[in-house]
């Protein structure tokens, strides 16, 4: 863990750090944030004790000039004991190239980043022709997290938009200067500015995906439906007759439209109308599935349990 943390501080003293070597000029919109992570970047501080691969994450602000030596590959980059991990990388000034195996490069301009999971096919570099690129970058092994990353890069690619006034912006160079100054207060305080740079990302990766709003009026309209027809539990078959689909091809429509299969949307809905008879009714756990299109008391336990990870009765009770 000392060598782990005499490293991280290693790479915020190296000659490519962006208040050492200068380069490309930001755009007046990545200005100030360039300034005063430059700034702060020339008194970094050593890593505490608590500081760890598994409680917390490294990272910097750079400027590469040189293509020559600045070319990382996804497939080579960890030693043989070393874990997987995930780097992030946004673009303040001037640009680079993300490339995934077999596919052209793109572009990665102030106001665009990527993800880069390790061990993964894809690499990124300073091309010829590029005036440099500044960057903010850090890398995190949480493995939690790591997997939550994983599959939503799977799901939508790697790269992100990160406009100066985005949340997911925000989060990033929250991350970048704590990477620098470790001005968190303990591990906790780590794990939750971690948490919040997920999170910034899920959520940008849904908006960006629903942006015409077919995903939101499915489901209100999906949603609507299964709540008109309890008590009883709306089938499959219904939901894709009204909208004139064999179940399979509705099914499947669904899923791409959503990310969520017809039937678990449905048990969401119905656990959410559970959810609301447990906070605003004294109604026994009975009546309650009855009202909600499940089978008996005990049925409701089981799927409220899977949603909620509480028994519908500590639910009510952790609430009043």
């Amino acid at each position: 863990m000392a060598l782990w943390r005499r490293r991280s501080h290693e790479v915020l003293t190296s000659d490519v750090v962006a208040s050492r070597n200068p380069g490309p000029q930001p755009t007046p919109a990545w200005a100030q944030a360039l300034k005063q992570l430059t700034a702060l970047s020339r008194a970094p501080t050593p890593a505490p004790s608590w500081w760890t691969p598994a409680t917390a994450f490294f990272g910097s602000v750079e400027t590469r000039t040189d293509p020559a030596s600045y070319h990382w590959d996804g497939m080579k980059r960890l030693g043989r004991k070393d874990p997987p991990l995930f780097f992030f990388q946004f673009t303040l000034a001037g640009w680079g190239h993300f490339e995934l195996y077999g596919q052209p490069p793109r572009q990665v301009p102030a106001g665009t980043g990527f993800f880069a999971m390790v061990p993964s096919r894809h690499r990124y570099y300073l091309p010829e022709g590029s005036p440099g690129w500044t960057f903010g970058w850090f890398g995190i092994y949480h493995p939690y997290l790591l997997a939550r990353v994983g599959k939503q890069v799977g799901a939508t690619g790697p790269l992100v938009e990160t406009p100066p006034e985005g949340a997911l912006t925000a989060s990033a160079l929250r991350l970048v200067r704590g990477a620098i100054k470790k001005d968190f207060r303990d591990r906790y305080e780590v794990e939750l500015a971690l948490f919040d740079f997920v999170l910034s990302y899920e959520r940008w990766a849904h908006q960006a995906s629903d942006r015409s709003g077919e995903r939101q009026r499915v489901l209100d309209e999906v949603r609507a439906r299964i709540v008109a027809g309890l008590p009883q539990a709306t089938r499959v078959d219904a939901l894709a007759a009204d909208y004139g689909m064999s179940r399979s091809h509705f099914s499947h429509f669904f899923r791409v439209c959503t990310g969520l299969t017809p039937a678990r949307f449905a048990a969401e809905v119905r656990i959410h109308q559970a959810t609301r008879m447990l906070l605003d009714t004294r109604a026994p756990l009975k009546q309650i599935a009855d009202a909600c299109g499940f089978a008996n008391a005990n049925h409701l336990c089981k799927v409220f349990r899977r949603f909620q990870h509480l028994s519908p009765a500590s639910y009510r009770k952790s609430v009043r």
